[in-house]
């Protein structure tokens, strides 16, 4: 099998829904959430703004979140791409920057506007130089409830993070692609609301588990990383 380099489309990014059902199978898209992502590639550009320091001072908040020009501003430049999403309650505008600063071949940095302002963004494709493997175990390791702060100190840092927050829900995905113990092309992903996990997923890492809020099922990826 070829080795997959990660590359995000967003046809819509992470929001979330509260429903009483049960969670049923996994929809093809849900699949594809959390792709592996495998490049010895490094994308090394010391005077790139398209960084993690700069993602993470896009605000992204319904109503009050930034402006595509402050964004375009943050970033230096204008984005390599821009594409319509629609939802049943909003339509909306993915603005995609490609080539992050020292992240591997194929990384990006989006972000999705409507109304005028930042309601979800997304960066993929980040270096994380770990210390050591991330096993199976220490994924089992991570309970609902946890915080971002016990999460990482467990596996690290991430390869890939996403924030969304729309109707009043704060949504926040770490992706995890490299580093991982297996001996296929493993990933995972986390997702927490008020700094709490509340689920996580698997593909080819000792299978796969979603937690539930309570009476909130965490619809979180129509982000979409497609190798």
């Amino acid at each position: 099998m070829k080795k997959k380099v990660l590359l995000i489309a967003f046809a819509a990014l992470a929001l979330t829904a509260c429903s009483s059902k049960k969670a049923t199978t996994d929809s093809e898209s849900d699949k594809k959430a959390a792709s592996s992502i495998s490049s010895s590639n490094v994308v090394k550009q010391t005077s790139n703004k398209i960084n993690l320091t700069n993602y993470k001072k896009i605000k992204v908040v319904e109503k009050t979140g930034s402006t595509p020009s402050q964004v375009t501003d943050l970033l230096g430049r204008e984005a390599d791409a821009k594409s319509k999403a629609k939802t049943s309650k909003l339509k909306a505008t993915i603005y995609t920057w490609e080539g992050v600063q020292n992240g591997s071949a194929g990384a990006n940095l989006a972000v999705e506007f409507a109304n005028g302002v930042a309601i979800a963004k997304q960066i993929s494709g980040l270096v994380v130089n770990r210390s050591k493997q991330i096993t199976p175990k220490d994924y089992k390791s991570l309970k609902k409830g946890m915080t971002q702060e016990e999460v990482e100190a467990i596996v690290g840092k991430p390869n890939g993070y996403s924030e969304s927050d729309y109707s009043n829900s704060e949504v926040v995905l770490w992706l995890y692609t490299s580093g991982l113990k297996s001996d296929d092309q493993a990933n995972f992903y986390v997702t927490f609301q008020k700094n709490k996990l509340v689920a996580k997923k698997a593909q080819n890492f000792n299978g796969s588990i979603i937690f539930l809020t309570d009476g909130c099922q965490v619809i979180h990826p129509s982000v979409r990383f497609f190798a």
